[in-house]
């Protein structure tokens, strides 16, 4: 007798009324875990009929094509269902993008910046997108002060990020708690106020003198590579100017090995973040800025062990305890950020070895590759304005002035941080913020509500547990594409400067990047002359990035181009 035919897979009709069953349609998820089961039952059934006629054969290449439109139809499901069912207040306007789970995804290869400002002219202040199937709506800032701030500021506005990322940068990172008032953001109060307390101006005011010497030591070596081989590269240099002050603005002077630290790690992080979160060693991209991470960890954890045992060594047994990092840090005129933030004090207990793995590396990661960014940028600006060059260059020189009558650039720079109200230096403050306004390195913030929000207006309502991408850069590019510092002269610590976060997110280390930005701008102006040879730009993982590093030539101030 001939053997039975194999079992065939339902049509997609035959799925249609278990598709509309009330308990599925009301969940996308379900009627995507439907349509895999059903999948995966056929295959097992028909994997097992190895002996099969020809027209069994036949039947199961027709049973691949259902399983095909099968999955087709739960991927148009799930980006779907989500904007096309009934609801009692409108969504934001915008689209779904593309099918199949595409939606807007391959607008992450370019330029995300320039995507954004598009679609902000076509929808207005807010607008719905979507990314691998997950839906997000896209606010401006006078948006998200208007209907979000208040949900932000009371903890209820929960920070998102790739897991990736946050297996990267650890899950102690500031980012990544929940911030605000209430019981919920008491952590994230915790070690926000013990990094403001050791990253205040009057603790980074003792600093500057080695934050100057450092980008000194960084021009000279650009002089030494353009005088070898006609040019050099500026984005290294700018790179290792910041790792090199925050590692040794945590760890101390001597603690790093220069060789294995100051190398650009940005482009390995970067992959690392939005690829898979799957660590396969130096065989992965997440592997292999995992490998960073591990090298990070490992000294802070060295550090930290040496400063306890120096404290037990000292028989304060109460200071091996209670204040950890409190020992003597020798003749240096300042202590290290890892001591102070290990410290007991009034804002609660010093920071514990994993949060000062993830605080170090989150500022080698977030903090280096920004503020390295916007020190090119506004190089490349200024070389593109002789106006505004020539009249920095004087505030500068003036500057130098103060500074070799007294003891040195601090000096000079007197009791005044970055951004007082008797800054010496307003104009290149304003070039700062100039440059921050037109060359954000971050475009958004991503967070999630938790409760339905009216956005107000025309704007919609955000369904509970939709994603929301706060549009930093948008208020600022209002007014302009011409770089013009004059907009900024007499705002100190302008609010309107949203390159750092906003509410209770905003980034701690503000002061000490506007004053690394400012010391650089200082050192190049009255001692250096760079000529940039190609300004040319690429995009890497919504970063506008110059090609080949910023190749640049530089000179000493009183030596001619040739």
């Amino acid at each position: 007798a001939a053997p039975p035919d194999p079992p065939m897979a339902p049509s997609p009709s035959a799925l249609a009324p278990a598709l509309a069953a009330p308990s599925l349609a009301a969940s996308p998820a379900g009627v995507a875990a439907l349509v895999a089961a059903h999948c995966l039952g056929a295959l097992g059934v028909g994997a097992g009929r190895g002996e099969a006629t020809e027209l069994g054969s036949s039947r199961r290449l027709g049973s691949w094509a259902t399983y095909g439109a099968a999955a087709a139809l739960a991927a148009l499901v799930v980006q779907y269902w989500p904007v096309l069912r009934p609801r009692r207040k409108p969504l934001p306007p915008g689209s779904a993008g593309w099918p199949f789970l595409l939606g807007h995804s391959l607008q992450l290869l370019g330029d995300v910046g320039g995507w954004l400002r598009a679609m902000h002219g076509r929808f207005g202040p807010t607008f719905r997108c979507c990314f691998f199937g997950t839906h997000v709506v896209v606010v401006d800032c006078d948006v998200y002060e208007r209907a979000l701030s208040k949900l932000d500021s009371s903890a209820r506005f929960v920070p998102l990020w790739p897991t990736g990322f946050q297996r990267l940068l650890g899950r102690n990172a500031l980012q990544f708690l929940d911030g605000g008032s209430g019981s919920r953001g008491g952590r994230h109060r915790r070690l926000k106020r013990k990094v403001i307390d050791a990253v205040s101006a009057t603790e980074l005011r003792l600093f500057l003198p080695r934050i100057e010497a450092i980008v000194r030591q960084e021009f000279e070596s650009m002089v030494e590579e353009t005088a070898a081989h006609g040019h050099t590269a500026l984005m290294p240099h700018a790179m290792r100017i910041v790792k090199q002050v925050i590692l040794e603005l945590v760890l101390g002077p001597g603690a790093i090995r220069p060789e294995e630290y100051l190398q650009d790690t940005s482009k390995i992080l970067l992959d690392g973040m939005i690829a898979a979160p799957i660590d396969l060693g130096r065989f992965s991209a997440f592997g292999r800025a995992m490998g960073v991470r591990r090298n990070y960890r490992r000294d802070v954890e060295r550090q930290l062990a040496a400063k306890l045992a120096e404290a037990a060594a000292r028989g304060g047994q109460r200071e091996a305890e209670a204040a950890h990092g409190a020992a003597a840090e020798g003749p240096s005129q300042t202590k290290t950020l890892l001591s102070r933030l290990t410290k007991e004090c009034e804002h609660g207990a010093g920071l514990s070895l994993v949060e000062m793995q993830d605080m170090l590396i989150s500022l080698l990661f977030g903090g280096s590759l920004t503020t390295a960014e916007t020190m090119q940028w506004a190089l490349v600006e200024l070389s593109r304005s002789d106006h505004w060059r020539g009249r920095l260059a004087e505030e500068q020189r003036r500057m130098a002035e103060v500074a070799a009558k007294g003891a040195g650039l601090a000096a000079a720079w007197g009791n005044s941080p970055p951004e007082g109200s008797r800054s010496p230096c307003p104009e290149t403050l304003a070039a700062c913020y100039e440059t921050l306004r037109l060359h954000c390195p971050i475009d958004v913030l991503l967070r999630a509500v938790e409760e339905d929000v009216d956005l107000g207006g025309d704007c919609g309502t955000v369904p509970a547990g939709w994603w929301v991408a706060v549009h930093m850069t948008e208020r600022g590019l209002r007014l302009g594409p011409e770089f013009d510092p004059s907009r900024w002269q007499g705002k100190a610590a302008a609010s309107e400067v949203t390159a750092f976060g906003l509410g209770p997110h905003v980034c701690v280390g503000r002061q000490l990047a506007l004053w690394e930005i400012q010391t650089f701008l200082h050192v190049w102006l009255t001692g250096y002359d760079v000529e940039v040879m190609s300004d040319e730009t690429y995009h890497q993982t919504g970063l506008k990035r110059f090609k080949d590093g910023l190749p640049v030539k530089v000179r000493p101030l009183d030596k001619p181009r040739s």
